[in-house]
């Protein structure tokens, strides 16, 4: 394999897995898409790519400062971002990023819960446990198994929401016609409707250090723009087909807890649809929890090396409790909590996060030792 399509292939890979990150519980049901865009009516057009925008230069820049640095977990990039002032600042970042991490596992893990222990008919803790137990095996084998694992469930993803999507919106087209040729918003301006497409990007910016672990599997810089061009168009497409498959239930999508699953039990007789969705949500579920965990697992096993020598019970242990961590979060009923911590880490994250990265980051890329070919 020559280093062009070693570039790519590396490149995809890591595309994969933060498109996995990024579609979780909230994304595949269609609950962030009707709260940050398709609420604002027609500017749900194109909001999406602005956010995407937003998130691909902030993520390609940090990805090339943890490969050009050999810094691969999001402790060790802060200390490079941060520097000087690493001792504090990058303690701060952590501790976001901890919280923020712990709050999407609680979420995944109840999420997972509930679907499982409707499908085996099994308690709620056994159907907990099936799924922690399932991620820590996925995730115990290091970052290049990921990555594998990683771009076979996306893909498997992709096509299970596309084929639920195309569906629904298949059937329902006047009223997006409608929406978009009278420019119906809701009342709501530009303005508005922009700034919620920056909180998304800001929160989901608060996510991307869950892919930092992966950037040891980056060749070059070439596989870093080409992680950020794939990354752009996964996300992008199925940001816009969902955005797009909402709209053209707008306005009565919106309010709805489980938006997607609504549309289809209520404008649908399929078996077919409901267990493609159903998988689709499993699988958001599963890469979500993976990427996670592998980055908690990531910083944690470095600190637990002294103890646990061979690298795989290491690894195998720090997810375990990293899981059941999550799991205990969302068993004392917190997850009410958690969804207003979502908007208060997307605050705090555009001057944590997004401008430090925008204006310190290219600064901290270290030129390349020879001349790539």
């Amino acid at each position: 394999m020559n280093k062009k399509t070693s570039s790519k292939a590396a490149g995809f890979g890591i595309a994969s897995v933060w498109f996995g990150s990024h579609c979780g519980g909230g994304f595949a049901t269609g609950t962030l898409a009707a709260n940050y865009y398709v609420k604002y009516g027609a500017w749900a057009l194109f909001m999406p790519l602005i956010a995407l925008a937003i998130m691909v230069v902030v993520v390609v820049i940090q990805w090339e400062v943890c490969r050009s640095n050999k810094v691969y977990n999001y402790r060790s990039f802060g200390d490079v971002l941060y520097r000087p002032q690493q001792k504090i600042w990058s303690t701060v970042f952590e501790i976001m990023f901890v919280v923020d991490v712990i709050m999407a596992l609680a979420i995944v893990c109840s999420s997972a819960g509930n679907l499982i222990m409707g499908f085996l008919s099994v308690p709620y803790i056994v159907a907990v446990a099936l799924f922690v137990v399932l991620i820590v095996l996925l995730t115990m084998f290091g970052t290049k198994f990921l990555m594998r694992i990683g771009t076979v469930l996306s893909v498997v993803l992709i096509a299970c929401l596309t084929i639920t999507s195309v569906a629904s919106l298949s059937v329902n087209t006047e009223n997006f016609h409608h929406v978009v040729s009278t420019w119906e918003t809701g009342g709501f301006g530009f303005g508005k409707a922009l700034w919620s497409a920056i909180l998304y990007a800001s929160f989901q910016c608060a996510c991307l250090a869950t892919t930092h672990s992966l950037t040891e599997e980056l060749p070059d810089r070439k596989s870093v723009i080409w992680a950020g061009i794939f990354g752009f168009l996964l996300n992008g497409a199925m940001m816009l087909l969902t955005a797009y498959m909402l709209l053209s239930y707008y306005p009565n999508c919106i309010g709805s807890n489980l938006p997607v699953f609504e549309i289809l039990t209520t404008k649908f007789n399929s078996p077919f649809l409901l267990a493609a969705y159903s998988l689709a949500l499993f699988l958001a579920l599963v890469t979500t929890a993976i990427t996670c965990s592998s980055a908690l697992t990531a910083r944690a096993e470095v600190l637990t090396a002294r103890w646990i020598k061979n690298i795989t019970t290491n690894r195998f242990i720090c997810n375990l409790v990293v899981m059941i961590v999550g799991f205990c979060v969302a068993k004392f009923g917190l997850l009410a909590i958690l969804n207003k911590g979502y908007s208060f880490i997307g605050y705090i994250c555009i001057p944590l996060v997004i401008l430090p990265t925008l204006i310190i980051g290219p600064r901290r890329i270290r030129k390349e030792e020879t001349l790539e070919k």
